[in-house]
């Protein structure tokens, strides 16, 4: 028995399901686990959809109110799935102990990640997570996918695409996307939210993180900064610096972007360190988060670091060009 169809198993002998993403969800984490929410209720299923962090304001059209922040009280559920998660440290926090949430299911498309779930489906050439969602529709008998799993499942195949431009795009994903066109989804809309509507506090910090950059390793690293600072200077919110690291990658004969953000800590004293990478041609950076405890993709990966910002630029800038030398 495939790990697919013990996932399709275990669905069709459950009645519970407890279903969530990682921590500060972006559109593949947040669109997978709306889409297989409502594939399961289409089955008859009880689901409750836990995603306790803020959404992102470009999210935020996504929620129909489907997202619950808190979870019921006395409730057990048959099987707990969490989406496009690769590791222990992404786990939404609050996640109910075993004996409360049953066997922790998680379907997720990362090459690198941590020895995390008790059944893990994974598909390292999917897409996104949203494309293994339809994967299952299909075992499930539902394709087309119900209309209400159209716009998240698109949105997850959108973004993680990079609006259908990267390398993941092919043929089968260009098929799931006029599938979910023809169940309601609006492109416009999608891609709007997902990619335009700025207000003009994060222009402004686009500005300020421009001024921060470096180019290193003879112009194949680019570097930039956000601190508490500037987000207060702009009037910008965290919210606001997802996606800002793509434009290190803009730049010509660059290999390796990053982005150290500094965030507040887990622990709700102090500050972290975050660090988003993205690279283009045969520069790894899954390996490169890897090192440093984190995980992701070859060309967009990440980690979070209980260090100062400065201190972990350094040290990006070591192992991003040990990286780059094939070391």
């Amino acid at each position: 028995m495939t790990t697919a169809e013990r996932v399709a198993e275990l669905v069709r002998g459950g009645e519970s399901f407890l279903v969530c993403c990682h921590k500060r969800p972006d559109a593949d984490a947040l669109g997978s686990a709306l889409g297989l929410r409502a594939l399961l209720l289409r089955l008859g299923k009880d689901v409750n959809l836990y995603v306790p962090d803020d959404l992102p304001p470009n999210l935020v059209f996504l929620d129909h109110g489907e997202v619950e922040r808190d979870l019921p009280a006395d409730k057990r559920w048959d099987v707990t799935f969490v989406m496009d998660t690769a590791a222990n440290a992404l786990l939404p926090k609050g996640l109910p102990a075993e004996d409360v949430r049953g066997p922790l299911v998680v379907i997720d498309h990362h090459a690198n990640h941590d020895d995390v779930g008790d059944i893990v489906l994974r598909e390292t050439e999917a897409c996104a997570t949203g494309e293994m969602v339809m994967d299952l529709a299909e075992m499930f008998g539902l394709r087309p996918v119900p209309a209400e799993a159209a716009t998240p499942i698109y949105a997850a195949l959108v973004a993680d695409t990079g609006g259908f431009r990267y390398s993941t795009t092919k043929p089968k994903v260009l098929r799931m996307g006029a599938e979910l066109l023809e169940q309601g989804a609006d492109p416009w809309e999608v891609a709007y939210e997902l990619f335009e509507k700025w207000q003009p506090e994060r222009l402004a910090l686009l500005s300020a993180i421009l001024d921060t950059l470096e180019v290193e390793c003879e112009g194949r690293l680019a570097l930039m900064t956000v601190t508490r600072e500037m987000l207060a200077k702009t009037g910008a919110t965290d919210d606001m610096v997802e996606g800002m690291v793509d434009y290190g990658r803009k730049l010509k004969g660059v290999e390796i972007a990053a982005l150290v953000w500094e965030f507040p800590a887990d622990s709700g004293e102090g500050l972290d360190t975050k660090i988003s990478f993205r690279s283009r041609g045969d520069a790894d950076v899954g390996v490169l988060a890897q090192r440093l405890g984190g995980g992701g993709h070859k060309s967009a990966a990440g980690t979070q670091l209980d260090i100062d910002a400065d201190t972990a630029r350094e040290q990006v800038r070591e192992l991003a060009c040990r990286v780059l030398c094939g070391e």
